[in-house]
């Protein structure tokens, strides 16, 4: 395919978020716009973002001033006009200006995507309501009526016969009667069936796919996953129940169907690898830079090949290439990479898997 290298293009674009200002930084190397600035855009298969920098030179005070942690960054890149986007994310560190004497350099950090790693667990908690006993005293008003009485009195009386015949002596009686009761309030405790809330994990019943539970979780909370295509989509054998933070799960999850989560161009992802690719980029001598390399793998893994070409600002994870060099040939998909450039020779370095 013969990269055509004329006429590049460079944007770089930083918005404050709230207020919705922007700086947009464009150096096509034009009188009007040779602002050269440098930058590296990595790109991996990988569920932690990528930490990207741009490099800026010989900023004014008030350029220097517009700069925040937490402002949006978008870097773009094309042989031509069209702006085509490479890496986007949020500024999460600001370097202090290095001078050398002629130049003052003004390094930016910032986080491709969103970091969805600091979601706490708590996320995953649902509010679930049951009955349940509960005891409750209430007052009612008990109805006035006659209640039963008796009280003894004494009589003194004399005996008429035997030993004591003539004395006298205490006899006590009972005496019969009725009062009356009046109504009064009286207290109860009585039991009840009240609606408690809990909050719960959430769980999935046995048989649910493994799809409908990532895209549960993050729903859940709150991650937004551009593409989920599985490379398959296994059922759970028994009930499954999320515990733990919502990005380390999913990670899980992901492992058995045998996808890989990826973040491209600040999208979160979660991707077949090896399925057929939609892009396809043919390589060949006129677009290698140097000749390629091998790279030997762990164990169990496959090793790759590490090529380096002009920028291609289409070339992200995932996307396959053709090889046709007389070093390389075969079908290969990118498994990680950067795009780079130092303000003049913009770059892209990928390491590519066999298909």
């Amino acid at each position: 395919m013969a990269i055509k290298t004329v006429d590049p293009h460079a944007w770089l674009i930083i918005t404050d978020t709230k207020t919705g200002k922007s700086m947009t930084i464009l150096n096509d190397q034009s009188p009007e716009h040779n602002f050269p600035f440098g930058f590296t855009a990595n790109f991996s298969n990988s569920a932690t973002p990528p930490v990207n920098t741009a490099t800026l030179y010989n900023l004014s005070d008030k350029h220097q001033e517009f700069f925040h942690k937490g402002y949006k960054v978008v870097l773009a890149f094309n042989w031509g006009k069209e702006r085509k986007i490479i890496s986007q994310g949020f500024i999460t560190k600001l370097d202090k200006p290095q001078h050398d004497g002629t130049t003052d350099t003004h390094v930016i950090t910032f986080t491709e995507g969103t970091n969805y790693s600091n979601i706490k667990a708590r996320k995953l908690k649902i509010k679930k309501t049951e009955k349940v006993n509960k005891h409750k005293t209430v007052e009612k008003t008990k109805a006035g009526y006659y209640k039963k009485t008796r009280s003894s009195y004494a009589v003194t009386e004399t005996y008429k016969r035997g030993k004591k015949k003539g004395q006298k002596h205490v006899v006590h009686h009972w005496e019969y009667g009725h009062k009356w009761l009046k109504p009064k309030k009286v207290k109860h405790r009585v039991k009840t069936r009240v609606n408690k809330t809990k909050i719960t994990n959430k769980t999935w019943p046995k048989g649910t796919s493994y799809k409908t539970i990532i895209e549960g979780v993050a729903a859940q909370s709150g991650i937004k996953i551009a593409k989920l295509e599985l490379a398959q989509n296994p059922v759970m054998k028994k009930p499954y129940t999320a515990t733990g933070k919502p990005l380390n799960l999913i990670k899980k999850l992901v492992k058995p169907t045998g996808s890989v989560i990826t973040y491209v161009r600040g999208n979160f992802e979660i991707v077949n690898p090896r399925s057929e690719k939609r892009v396809w980029y043919e390589i060949d001598d006129k677009d290698l830079l140097q000749p390629p390399s091998y790279n030997e793998a762990d164990e169990g893994e496959k090793g790759t090949y590490e090529i380096e070409i002009p920028l291609v600002p289409e070339i992200t994870t995932n996307v396959g290439i053709l090889m046709k060099s007389k070093y390389l040939k075969g079908r290969f998909f990118v498994k990680s990479g950067q795009h780079t450039s130092d303000g003049e020779n913009p770059q892209t370095q990928c390491s590519l898997e066999a298909m």
